[in-house]
């Protein structure tokens, strides 16, 4: 878990850096957004050559989506906001449902979905779901044991679900 004070130093850097700021702005609004829109496309692309796999790619993301989904309510875990001496450097009203990171765990999978039809570009997503589970911490959002499990949880469901069923 991230202490306030060390959190506080992270901030402090952000804070002298406006242009690191707004990169770490524009990381957490446009790093989901390049996820969340390339697997529609990899979908769309799958259902038009009438690809067997199609199912597959479909089915294990929207199942690891729900269990994380599932898992948030269950633990409903505090965000480092909601914690005395935390102020994210992203403002966020939301509260609870830190643990796992939804954005991670869908994030993780997608990626392994890319890198089940093309590897190399689920390589390059890999370094894109890296750099939003650090985005996302130094945000103050989540902290680091909820990225580090929604990772986890969508690399599991992706190697179950492409790999080993």
């Amino acid at each position: 878990m991230m202490r306030p004070e060390r959190y506080r130093q992270l901030a402090a850097w952000f804070q002298a850096r406006p242009a690191a700021y707004r990169l770490l702005c524009g990381l957490n609004r446009g790093l989901p957004v390049l996820f969340y829109s390339l697997y529609p496309l990899l979908l769309i692309w799958l259902a038009v050559r009438q690809d067997g796999r199609f199912l597959r790619v479909l089915l294990v993301p929207a199942a690891a989506y729900l269990i994380c989904t599932l898992i948030r309510r269950v633990i409903h875990a505090k965000r480092p906001y909601e914690t005395p001496g935390f102020e994210p450097l992203i403002a966020r009203r939301k509260t609870g449902d830190s643990f796992p990171s939804r954005h991670m765990t869908c994030a993780s999978v997608i990626t392994m979905s890319y890198g089940f039809i093309f590897p190399p570009a689920g390589w390059l997503l890999a370094i894109a779901a890296i750099a939003i589970a650090a985005v996302r911490v130094a945000a103050g959002i989540h902290f680091p044991r909820d990225v580090f499990a929604g990772g986890l949880l969508g690399f599991l469901f992706g190697i179950a679900g492409f790999w080993i069923l």
